[in-house]
């Protein structure tokens, strides 16, 4: 088996929270529908999902840090991002994002209520709620790939 390659460039782990939110949807796709109701049929393709989701998220924010040079390298950047709330942090601490450094924060809070607590741990089913943080989640990447250049 052929070692793992971890992301070093801010352009690796944006292209890695791109292949998160791709395989989000695929994912997601498996679900199934209740078109009655509007919801996913089963619960155990919305939560990977949704984990997968957020976890694009947090690696096209990695890029975004990486970029600005706020940690010198990945290793340091993943011993000081342990917690969410250390990616809030960051990002609030940031310079030179202008108004899209708060359009980040808020996109970040909503995607951090629906697709990590919503639907990775509590069993969020609603179509539209998921969708919702899906699109949430593309919309913080565009930005990031907008300050990087990539």
């Amino acid at each position: 088996m052929p070692p793992v390659k971890t992301p070093t460039t801010p352009q690796e782990r944006l292209e890695l929270a791109r292949r998160y939110l791709q395989n989000a949807r695929e994912e997601l796709k498996k679900a199934g529908l209740i078109k009655e109701t509007n919801t996913y049929s089963d619960y155990k393709y919305v939560s990977p999902a949704s984990g997968l989701a957020f976890r694009g998220v947090l690696e096209a924010l990695k890029a975004l840090f990486l970029d600005r040079g706020v940690f010198r390298n990945s290793s340091e950047m993943n011993r000081k991002l342990k917690r969410h709330d250390m990616y809030f942090r960051t990002l609030k601490g940031l310079s030179g994002l202008g108004k899209d450094r708060d359009i980040l924060m808020y996109l970040l809070e909503d995607v951090y209520d629906i697709l990590h607590i919503g639907g990775y741990y509590r069993e969020l089913r609603s179509k539209k709620a998921i969708d919702d943080g899906l699109e949430k989640a593309e919309r913080i990447i565009r930005i990031v790939e907008k300050h990087i250049g990539a």
